[in-house]
C-alpha cells in the first residue's frame, strides 16, 4: 500500500535467503481466479503462482507426486489442491498425474495431487481449493502479474525482529510501495485476547444466570417452607429432629436444581447442535462441561436452599401447629 506503482513480478528467493538468513524458508505468491473443465467437469479454482519453498513454509504434504521445484520455473506444470482434485475426479476415475488441465488456454500437466490442508485465517491461500503453478508461469495467464504476498517461516529469530529486517528489505524491492509485514503470533495475541474477553463475558452471564436461579429456588425453598409449617411441626413432634428437617428441605433443593440442570442442558445442547448443523461447523462438546454444570446447579442450589432448610429446622412443633 501507499503507492499506485505496480507491485514486483519477480522476486530473487536466493537473495533473499542470503540477506535475511533468519529466514528459513520464503515463498512469493501472486494469484489470479480461474474456472478448470476437465473431462465433463469443472472447478472454481485460484491460481497461486509461486515457488518451491510453498510447500515447506505451509507444511504441504503431497498425496501424489512432488510438488514445484526450481528446474520448472519455466514448464507449464501444476500441482492440484485436494478439493479442486475431487472436484475434477469422476467416479472411478479421478484426477491423476499426467492428466492436462486447460487453465485460461493452456494445457498444465499435473505433477502432484496435493494432501488436505486445514486452512488458516491468517494466510492468503486456501491451499484445497487451489492449483499451484511456477510464478513464471503466470505470465501465460496474466499480461503483468504482479507478487502480492510473500510468507516466509522463521528460524529460531525472534519473529519481530525477522518481521522488520524482512520489512526493510521487501521496501527496498517494492519499486517505491511500502511492504505491510503481519506477524502470525501478533494476529493470533489479538484472537486470543478477543477469545479471552469473550470467555470472560461468557463467564459472566452464566455467573448472573447462576445468581438468578439461585435466588428463585431460594424463593421457591422459603414459600414450601411456609405452606408446610404444619407438616413440620407433626414430624417433629413425632420425633423428627432438626437435622432431619433440614436434611429433608436440602434434599428437596438439590433435587430441584439438579432437574432444572438436567432440563437446562438438555435444551442447550439440542439448540446448539441445531444451529452447528445449520452454520455446517463440526460438533464438539467438551467432556467436563456437563459436569461442571450439573455440579455448579447443585452447589448454587445447596447454598440457597440452606438458609430455608436452616429456617425450617429451627420450627418449634408447638408454634408451627398453632400458627398453621
Amino acid at each position: 500500500p501507499g503507492s499506485d506503482r505496480p507491485a514486483p513480478s519477480r522476486l530473487d528467493m536466493q537473495a533473499l535467503g542470503a540477506a535475511l538468513p533468519m529466514i528459513e524458508h520464503a515463498a512469493p505468491l501472486t494469484l489470479h481466479s480461474a474456472r478448470i473443465p476437465h473431462r465433463g467437469r469443472a472447478a472454481e479454482a485460484t491460481i497461486v503462482g509461486t515457488s518451491n519453498g510453498l510447500a515447506a513454509v505451509l507444511g504441504l504434504r503431497l498425496e501424489q507426486g512432488r510438488f514445484l521445484s526450481s528446474f520448472d520455473r519455466h514448464a507449464t506444470y501444476v500441482v492440484v489442491g485436494a478439493r479442486v482434485a475431487r472436484d475434477l475426479g469422476r467416479p472411478g476415475a479421478p484426477l491423476q498425474l499426467g492428466d492436462r488441465l486447460p487453465i485460461e488456454g493452456y494445457l498444465f500437466e499435473v505433477i502432484g495431487i496435493a494432501a488436505s490442508l486445514a486452512p488458516n485465517p491468517l494466510i492468503p491461500v486456501a491451499a484445497d481449493e487451489s492449483v499451484f503453478v511456477p510464478i513464471e508461469g503466470m505470465r501465460r495467464l496474466r499480461p503483468a502479474p504482479e507478487i502480492g504476498s510473500v510468507i516466509a517461516r522463521t528460524r529460531d529469530t525472534p519473529e519481530l525482529n525477522a518481521a522488520a529486517a524482512l520489512k526493510t528489505y521487501l521496501d527496498g524491492m517494492a519499486r517505491g510501495r511500502e511492504a505491510e509485514v503481519q506477524v502470525p503470533q501478533q494476529l493470533l495475541d489479538g484472537l486470543t485476547r478477543q477469545a479471552n474477553t469473550f470467555a470472560y463475558l461468557l463467564a459472566g452471564l452464566g455467573g448472573i444466570s447462576l445468581l438468578v436461579g439461585g435466588v428463585g429456588v431460594m424463593n421457591v425453598m422459603l414459600m414450601n417452607v411456609a405452606e408446610r409449617r404444619r407438616e413440620i411441626g407433626i414430624r417433629m413432634a413425632l420425633g423428627a429432629r432438626a437435622s432431619d428437617i433440614r436434611n429433608l428441605f436440602l434434599m428437596e433443593a438439590a433435587t430441584l436444581s439438579i432437574v432444572g440442570a438436567v432440563l437446562g442442558a438438555g435444551v442447550g445442547l439440542a439448540a446448539a447442535y441445531a444451529f452447528i448443523r445449520i452454520s455446517g461447523w463440526p460438533f464438539t462438546l467438551a467432556p467436563l462441561s456437563l459436569p461442571l454444570g450439573m455440579s455448579s446447579s447443585l452447589a448454587v442450589g445447596l447454598f440457597f436452599g440452606l438458609h430455608p432448610a436452616l429456617a425450617a429446622a429451627r420450627l418449634q412443633p408447638v408454634q408451627a401447629l398453632r400458627d398453621d
